[in-house]
């Protein structure tokens, strides 16, 4: 699962209803603060649903089960390469948040 992957996994993991690309890329924009293509959404997510990590479910994509135990991987091997012994402050601060996000994908639906 690349860095792309896993923000459109993580943005149609934690949304209510299934969200389409156009959404997504939206989403995706605001948390890369930079214009993310509903193209480029929609190749990534027709390769997620061929790997069984997202959902088709009408109009939109659901998370699927499978690609909760991948990103709760991935997010686990970023923890542990961030968490090499350092004790800055806005490392410790985004090791907050990733072990947020990974608790989420630990835990299962919200």
């Amino acid at each position: 699962m690349t860095v792309f992957e896993l923000a459109i996994f993580l943005a149609t993991y934690r949304a209510i209803r299934p969200i389409g690309a156009d959404a997504l890329s939206e989403r995706l924009g605001d948390w890369f603060e930079c214009c993310v293509a509903p193209d480029e959404v929609k190749a990534a997510t027709a390769n997620m649903v061929n790997r069984g990590w997202l959902n088709a479910v009408g109009g939109g994509l659901s998370a699927a089960e499978e690609g909760r135990r991948v990103a709760g991987a991935l997010m686990n091997g970023v923890i542990r390469m961030l968490d090499q012994g350092t004790r800055l402050i806005d490392v410790a601060l985004m090791m907050s948040v990733l072990r947020l996000t990974k608790g989420e994908l630990d835990n299962g639906p919200l």
